[in-house]
């Protein structure tokens, strides 16, 4: 809500209400929607109370200048437009949006809730703690089309430590944009030394004799402080609140309450949004396979292999590594291919698609990009694809003859990229350890070949 009223010219209703703020919130809940399909969807907001944060530290954002009146007097309505898309909505007094996140997060866990993967969509990092296999956090930069989504690798690329340490990390060195110092004349460099070599706040003060003078000097009489801002970072995970992730699965943005409140606001151009999607929101959520076995691999490659035929494609990342016997955890099938293949898809596979194969660009790569389930099997097609090398790209990467093996399976011919190709795009993104584990495999493999 702040960053759409601060983003979008002064917009009112018919009655001279500010409606802004709620106009840019919903475009952006209507693309996440769109682009990411998500078969669960449940929405937090803060509270204007004092939060158990503030009364702990009375300095903890108080920085921060009050809302604006005009911000203000969107929020009901804000609310009001979530209600009536039937998406639950989550707050609770003397807590903040990320606990409640941390609540819902801890929750979709347990197998009851029927939940594979949770994706967080916020713009503040001290939710990456909650990252793990099954959590990722999608950070929009300008809009949905230049975010970032981060799991544990990519938090581990840039922070190279794990995402539950960013807790101690943020003890450390404090957090700006919260108002809390964290250890004085313990800046990012020095603070993530010390988390990646002795992984918690605890364990660093349990070492003080074996860090440098200088170091240890900054840390020695701050012990207290550190483990007191640790609980200031630390996301709650169990707020008394009643999650119902039934509620969470309902939702209808065609509702009639729906179109009645954008054709109040004046939303002329999202009540096309939802009206045309009302019926696609009506249908049943995508859910696709994961943790596949080499036999579901193979199922779905031999129907792209039949209708691919002789084009210019090959079955990459650990499908393909799996494909050609190593043993590597697998949850989608991703083929790479030129861009008049990789556009071929939109056809052949008409009735899988979920995202239209068509240009693509973020931070970290470029391509023709789709997605399609087939088979019950999540397929990501890129053509033409090339990967962020930092100011510039790597060399396209289009299934071409050099970087391509052909192997046989079940009696048909499938290409799938070579295994130089694999180490080569593995060290581009970053992904080293993905990288050793294909590395130690492979030399298992040459060692057993070699008696």
């Amino acid at each position: 809500m702040h960053r759409a009223y601060h983003a979008l010219p002064p917009l009112t209703t018919k009655s001279g209400e500010p409606i802004n703020a709620v106009y840019g919130f919903v475009s952006m809940l209507l693309g996440i929607i769109n682009e990411m399909r998500p078969s669960h969807i449940a929405v937090c907001f803060d509270r204007p109370e004092k939060t158990f944060r503030r009364e702990k530290f009375v300095k903890y954002q108080a920085q921060r200048p009050e809302m604006d009146e005009f911000l203000v007097t969107q929020m009901g309505k804000a609310h009001d437009v979530v209600s009536a898309f039937g998406i639950p909505l989550y707050e609770k007094a003397g807590y903040e949006a990320d606990d409640l996140l941390g609540t819902i997060v801890r929750q979709s866990q347990k197998a009851e809730s029927k939940i594979n993967e949770t994706i967080i969509i916020t713009g503040d990092r001290d939710i990456f703690q909650l990252i793990s296999k099954k959590v990722k956090v999608f950070v929009p930069v300008k809009g949905l089309k230049e975010g970032k989504l981060y799991g544990e690798e990519e938090v581990k690329h840039e922070f190279d430590f794990e995402p539950i340490q960013m807790i101690d990390y943020k003890a450390l060195v404090g957090d700006s944009s919260d108002n809390y110092p964290g250890v004085s004349g313990i800046g990012p460099k020095t603070a993530r030394e010390l988390i990646i070599k002795y992984k918690t706040v605890e364990e660093v003060f349990k070492n003080l004799d074996k860090l440098p003078e200088k170091t240890k000097n900054k840390l020695i009489d701050s012990e207290e402080d550190a483990l007191f801002f640790k609980n200031i970072a630390t996301i709650v995970t169990n707020v008394p609140v009643k999650i119902d992730f039934k509620k969470m699965k309902d939702w209808d943005l065609g509702s009639e309450e729906a179109i009645k409140l954008f054709m109040s606001y004046g939303f002329k151009t999202l009540l096309g949004r939802i009206t045309n999607t009302a019926e696609k929101s009506a249908l049943p959520p995508i859910e696709t396979k994961k943790n596949l076995s080499k036999s579901d691999i193979e199922s779905v490659v031999l129907m792209l292999v039949k209708k691919l035929e002789d084009r210019q494609y090959a079955i990459r990342g650990t499908a393909g590594m799996v494909l050609q016997g190593l043993d590597m955890g697998v949850d989608d099938i991703d083929v790479v291919a030129d861009k008049k293949t990789a556009l071929l898809f939109n056809n052949l596979f008409k009735k899988e698609v979920l995202k239209a194969v068509e240009y693509s660009e973020s931070d970290k790569f470029k391509s023709h990009y789709g997605k399609f389930v087939i088979n019950g099997i999540s397929v990501e097609v890129m053509g033409e694809w090339q990967i962020r090398k930092g100011e510039g790209w790597s060399e396209v990467y289009n299934a071409s003859g050099d970087e391509v093996n052909i192997i046989d399976v079940n009696g048909l011919k499938v290409k799938v990229e070579n295994f130089e190709t694999e180490l080569k795009t593995s060290a581009e993104m970053g992904r080293w350890s993905e990288f050793q584990k294909i590395k130690k495999q492979l030399s298992k493999t040459q060692q057993g070949s070699l008696f």
